[in-house]
């Protein structure tokens, strides 16, 4: 494991430019004929490039591209079951980070002190935790992971380790807002690196711990650099998902149309690249704060995602929400093999058929468990299943 997640210079990588159209000396009578071609090809390599930054630059230069493409009609998902059915007096809130372990379900709760265990019937069994910085106590939860053997639960600003049956084992401090950069294979970690991430003077987001005792920082492995653009109060927010065998990691600015994925050994595989119409009208920059509009005193600027969220459901399959302004929808890919591929385009989410609820469910997590895909969503009561069989 002595590779850095540094990634290498842009200039030992052209074989990978994008940027550039063919020139091809050819006899006038053909130049009408080529002149369609080089504008195909001209087309078909163009960037969306929503910010200019030497970063991003050097990260979309150091793999091969995966192009998905936005300007397709969404497919509707229905669910056919839901977990958080209430029970006595226990009431699911505002359900955000899923795991399963056997046949039940927990359900942490958005910022919240609580983890629901949900039963096959989708009843609500009993809760954990409860308002406290003791063991097995939570004041802010934040994310909610299982690697195989144990249960790590993000509670800001600390991680507190648990058993399978939620018995405390140890915690530790973690350093920095969330941002969705956390994620736990039976390996590793990921957690934002330690100290201000948002800082000038901080190069890199994502850093990675033991998931072993005593969950020491491993200081060779750093991943994405901090993005060297104005301060949109976000422009460095982040997500982090690892496959559960630890194969494959997947990382994403929230406010940029790019995925990138590494393998075990954090080498830089492949980038996901969004197009489409949206895409080249998305304004990472919200208002106010966007270009030629000038802030009141006092006001900060935002930055819109692009990506909301990012998981790895099992180790073939990868999810992203993207948001409207970006082409709305959901989208699975397949990378189980070098060449990715699209498995759904374009899904959108939609609470069980029942008129009192509307909307599309915009996912703060998804969980594979048995027949179903099953999605969270903070401003939903319930957690959504859809049945799931891509093959």
């Amino acid at each position: 494991m002595g590779k850095r997640g540094r990634l290498p210079a842009p200039d030992s990588l052209r074989q990978f430019n994008f940027f550039s159209c063919p020139r091809i000396p050819v006899r006038w009578r053909y130049a009408g004929i080529l002149f369609l071609l080089l504008l195909i090809a001209c087309q078909n390599g163009e960037f969306t490039r929503v910010e200019d930054s030497p970063v991003i630059d050097s990260l979309l230069d150091a793999a091969p591209h995966f192009v998905a493409n936005t300007d397709t009609q969404p497919e509707r998902w229905v669910a056919t079951t839901r977990l958080g059915l209430s029970n006595d007096s226990l009431i699911l809130g505002r359900p955000s980070h899923t795991i399963a372990i056997g046949d039940s379900v927990y359900i942490s709760e958005q910022g919240g002190t609580t983890i629901f265990a949900v039963g096959a019937d989708g009843y609500l069994r009993r809760k954990i935790g409860r308002q406290g910085k003791g063991p097995v106590e939570f004041s802010h939860i934040d994310g909610l992971e299982y690697n195989g053997s144990h249960v790590f639960v993000l509670d800001n600003p600390r991680v507190q380790v648990l058993t399978e049956t939620f018995e405390y084992v140890d915690s530790f401090f973690a350093v920095g807002l969330p941002m969705g950069g956390f994620s736990v294979s039976p390996d590793y970690m990921f957690l934002p690196c330690p100290g201000d991430v948002s800082a000038p003077e901080g190069d890199w987001l994502i850093c990675v711990r033991s998931a072993s005792p005593q969950h020491d920082w491993i200081p060779d492995i750093e991943l994405l650099p901090t993005l060297d653009l104005p301060n949109q109060s976000g422009e460095n927010g982040n997500v982090v998902t690892i496959t559960p065998d630890g194969g494959r990691i997947a990382l994403a600015y929230h406010g940029l149309p790019y995925i990138f994925v590494y393998d075990d050994q954090f080498r830089h595989l492949r980038t996901i690249r969004f197009e489409g119409k949206q895409v080249q009208n998305f304004q990472p920059s919200g208002f106010p704060g966007a270009a030629g509009i000038e802030l009141p005193v006092g006001v900060e600027g935002f930055t819109q995602h692009f990506i909301r969220t990012l998981k790895f459901i099992n180790s073939r399959y990868l999810i992203a929400d993207v948001s409207k302004g970006g082409g709305g929808g959901d989208y699975i890919f397949d990378v189980s093999e070098d060449d990715y591929r699209l498995a759904k385009k374009k899904i959108n989410f939609r609470p069980m058929n029942d008129p009192e609820e509307r909307g599309d469910i915009h996912a703060d997590d998804y969980l594979l468990h048995g027949e179903h895909l099953y999605v969270s969503s903070q401003w939903h009561e319930y957690v959504y299943g859809y049945p799931f069989n891509l093959e």
